[in-house]
């Protein structure tokens, strides 16, 4: 299960905070926001379903999950 890590596009959004209102460099198209939202989508795919998640192998180390311990 990989984590989501923040696409490497050379487009940055914070900095356009600092812009005037009515800017036209403020605006965000949709075609900048794409890389985004494929890799959440690909992230959020391989991570278990968090209502009824289902494991196989053997589980190692100590902790408590939803209240239980292993």
């Amino acid at each position: 299960m990989a984590n989501y890590t923040y696409p490497q596009t050379g487009i940055t959004f914070g900095g356009r905070d600092a812009l005037a209102p009515g800017e036209s460099q403020k605006t965000i198209t949709g075609a900048q926001l794409d890389p985004e939202f494929v890799a959440l989508a690909a992230r959020s795919a391989d991570k278990l379903n968090s209502l009824n998640p289902s494991f196989t192998g053997v589980m190692t180390g100590g902790g408590t999950i939803d209240g239980g311990t292993f």
